[in-house]
């Protein structure tokens, strides 16, 4: 059942990617979907990974009024800052953390990195010339 799921998960993603619905390209899509290797990672406890998930869906109606405030004030102001990661240890969980905090506008992950045995991720960020220092966590609570 899981590889059905994904196997169609992957079909969509690829049909939205080449918004094309032809024979060739369904048959091209259904043939990456079944040969692309699938990811092998531990279970870990679904509550901390419902909470990123939940944080990342949240970002969304965020970005677009972030989005909308960066539209009508100048950007004149690039800061790099250091966000602590949420310490989970699954791939999915850092790819829903790295995703909640790239998706807000004129924001991006630059990579992770480890100070004092504490993983944080290092961003660069663009924010409005008048507005005064934001905490850069936010977009993550």
């Amino acid at each position: 059942m899981t590889w059905l799921f994904t196997s169609g998960f992957r079909l969509l993603l690829w049909f939205l990617l080449t918004a094309d619905a032809s024979a060739a390209n369904l048959l091209i899509g259904l043939a990456l979907a079944m040969l692309l290797p699938r990811g092998r990672s531990a279970r870990g406890p679904l509550r901390p990974l419902l909470a990123v998930l939940l944080r990342s869906l949240l970002a969304v109606p965020r970005a677009y009024a972030e989005a909308l405030a960066l539209m009508l004030a100048p950007m004149e102001r690039e800061q790099l800052v250091t966000l602590q990661t949420r310490g989970l240890s699954s791939p999915l969980a850092t790819f829903l953390d790295v995703f909640a905090i790239t998706l807000t506008p004129f924001t991006i992950v630059l990579g992770l990195q480890a100070q004092g045995g504490t993983p944080s991720y290092r961003v660069h960020q663009v924010r409005p010339a008048g507005q005064a220092d934001a905490d850069p966590t936010e977009n993550r609570r």
